[in-house]
């Protein structure tokens, strides 16, 4: 793994949110970062001889302000103390670009969760669910701007506390005390199809956090009529700054938290989301 951090971006409102964010906690995590473009315009485009490319200057222009553009994030990266470098990279449709973001390893993926329309760039809010059930790499995502500076005091970390999430909560933890998190709020929400008794829940709870290092852990168990309902109602409750979540993806079927909960916290709520896989 790399010590860099990915931000994607497709130039839109959103994913400048991502990029102001990246910048700084990459200066707090001492990382660097890499800006990436995805542009599509119906065929390889990297494997045409320079001569060709000559006959496309739609394109030639597009690649243009796109450099430009980028370049102007690397320098504005700089500017706080941040090293950075830039790539595009030439899509064959949304997928493909989805792949980039996953075969390298870097140390953490932020981005926007919604984005430019333009069907012929790499597409903010139409990746993030795709990459969200399918990374290995936590991910951080924004629909809004966030504080300058940036401040994640008040967390709130949902999990059905299965055993295999403690790497990923440990991960988390990590993060949050880079970022100089104060109180952290652990939330179980039950619902009709997951019931469990209040005292069950508390002594699961209980002992999850024992295995666990942090200063300000408050266990909350939460009802609801469904999981990301009740996430959100409580976040919104205490005043959160961000939700977090362990994340089993696509493939684990008989974990409470399902591919869907990642994805509907980032597309229903308003707040941050750091997803991370177990």
């Amino acid at each position: 793994m790399t010590n860099t951090i990915l931000v994607p971006t497709d130039f839109s409102d959103c994913a400048r949110f991502a990029e102001q964010a990246a910048v700084e906690i990459a200066l707090r995590k001492k990382s660097s970062l890499t800006f990436i473009h995805g542009m599509s315009v119906g065929f390889r485009w990297d494997l045409l001889p320079a001569k060709r490319q000559k006959q496309y200057p739609e394109v030639l222009a597009s690649l243009k302000q796109a450099e430009q553009m980028l370049d102007n994030r690397i320098t504005e990266a700089a500017q706080e103390g941040v090293e950075a470098k830039k790539s595009i990279v030439f899509i064959e449709g949304q997928k493909s670009m989805g792949n980039n973001l996953l075969e390298n390893g870097y140390e953490m993926i932020v981005m926007g969760a919604v984005g430019d329309n333009d069907p012929s760039k790499f597409v903010i809010g139409a990746n993030t669910a795709r990459v969200l059930r399918t990374s290995t790499t936590p991910i951080l995502s924004f629909k809004k701007a966030a504080p300058h500076p940036l401040a994640f005091k008040t967390i709130v970390y949902a999990s059905g506390l299965e055993p295999d999430t403690h790497e990923a909560f440990e991960r988390f933890l990590s993060f949050a005390k880079t970022m100089g998190v104060e109180d952290l709020h652990l939330v179980e929400v039950t619902t009709l199809h997951n019931f469990k008794p209040s005292s069950e829940v508390r002594e699961r709870m209980e002992g999850f956090i024992a295995q666990h290092d942090f200063k300000n852990i408050w266990l909350h168990n939460y009802n609801h009529y469904t999981i990301e309902a009740g996430i959100i109602e409580f976040a919104t409750r205490i005043k959160a700054d961000l939700l977090a979540i362990a994340n089993h993806g696509r493939t684990d079927i008989s974990s409470l938290f399902i591919q869907s909960v990642p994805e509907n916290l980032v597309k229903f709520s308003h707040f941050p989301v750091f997803s991370i896989r177990v």
